[in-house]
C-alpha cells in the first residue's frame, strides 16, 4: 500500500490542491502553477543591489506589478500586501538614491 493520496471520489484530489490541468485559464490553480515565486530577498537584492539604480528601479517596479496582478487575480491575494508594501518601501528608497544621484 502507498502513501500517496487518492483522487477524491468527487473527481479532484484527496490533498485539497487545485490540479492546474483541470483549472480553467486564470483560476487559482493556473496562477500558482505558474507564478514564480517572489520574495523578500530578492526585494532586499533590489534595494542595496550593485546594479545602476535605473535597472534596480525597474526591478522593482516589475515585481510592484507582478504582485498587484497576483493580488487582484488571486482569491487569496490580500496574503501578498505585506510584500507588495516591502516593494513599494523598497522602491521609495531606490527613488532617494536616484534622486541624490548614487549609482
Amino acid at each position: 500500500m502507498t502513501d500517496q493520496p487518492k483522487d477524491d471520489p468527487k473527481g479532484g484530489p484527496k490533498d485539497g490542491k487545485a490540479d492546474p490541468l483541470d483549472s480553467p485559464v486564470g483560476g487559482e490553480g493556473d496562477v500558482e502553477s505558474v507564478a514564480e515565486e517572489i520574495t523578500t530577498r530578492q526585494i532586499s537584492a533590489q534595494t542595496f543591489g550593485g546594479d545602476p539604480v535605473e535597472d534596480r528601479r525597474q526591478r522593482l517596479e516589475d515585481i510592484i506589478t507582478e504582485l498587484e496582478s497576483r493580488t487582484k487575480a488571486s482569491e487569496r491575494g490580500e496574503d501578498l500586501e505585506p510584500l507588495l508594501q516591502e516593494a513599494r518601501s523598497s522602491l521609495a528608497i531606490v527613488e532617494r538614491q536616484a534622486e541624490r544621484g548614487e549609482e
